[in-house]
């Protein structure tokens, strides 16, 4: 895997990487294809209600017993919701309805509720990379601003994988981390999202359709 996901190129073909996941056993398969579908997902368009993304979050928390896959539904679900969070607030609308009906039991949208009126909501400490999205989001750069969500996750992912070697966990955080230069280097959103699709019903057949 390159240093960078920018580096122009995916690193491993889709044929070769679809025959080295066939060869998981059937439980490694399932988590596979459950992390698979979750992030075909959520690569849909923003659009897609907020309360369809909470819903799907706490359904996938609920029966998803590996950490590490929690860990990087989580990581997506937080970014996709801070997005779409600075996206309204642009517009002039006030806190999206799953903040609103959300408890304290869920704090990134409770803070989101109490802080929204302030820069960034007062979160720019604990994620740093809302800045320089803000920044290129509100210059109308939104390639460079899909950059930095991009490269915040990579740089989280790639410390991940460090701790791992030879175990199915480095599969998981491999085929993650090859979505995103594959989704950075595609020139057609929608023809990426093609492709991942096809890729996570070809390695998995069957159970890419079921739950």
């Amino acid at each position: 895997m390159p240093s960078r996901f920018d580096a122009g190129r995916v690193p491993i073909s889709w044929p070769t990487l679809r025959d080295r996941l066939r060869m998981l056993e059937l439980p490694d398969a399932k988590v596979t294809r459950q992390i698979g579908r979750f992030f075909l997902w959520a690569r849909q368009s923003l659009d897609q209600t907020d309360a369809q993304v909470i819903e799907r979050y706490h359904e996938l928390m609920r029966h998803t017993p590996n950490s590490l896959v929690r860990h990087l539904i989580h990581s997506r679900t937080e970014s996709r919701l801070l997005i779409s969070a600075v996206r309204r607030h642009r517009m002039g609308l006030g806190p999206p309805d799953w903040s609103l009906r959300a408890g304290t039991d869920d704090p990134l949208v409770s803070h989101l509720k109490k802080n929204w009126s302030e820069p960034n909501f007062s979160l720019g400490a604990r994620y740093r990379w809302m800045e320089a999205f803000v920044k290129h989001y509100d210059q109308g750069d939104m390639r460079m601003a899909q950059w930095v969500t991009f490269n915040e996750r990579w740089r989280d992912w790639t410390r991940i994988a460090e701790r791992y070697n030879f175990t199915f966990e480095a599969v998981i955080v491999y085929l993650v981390r090859w979505e995103i230069v594959d989704r950075w280097t595609s020139q057609n959103a929608e023809v990426g999202k093609a492709r991942f699709a096809n890729l996570i019903k070809e390695t998995l057949g069957e159970y890419a359709e079921s739950r």
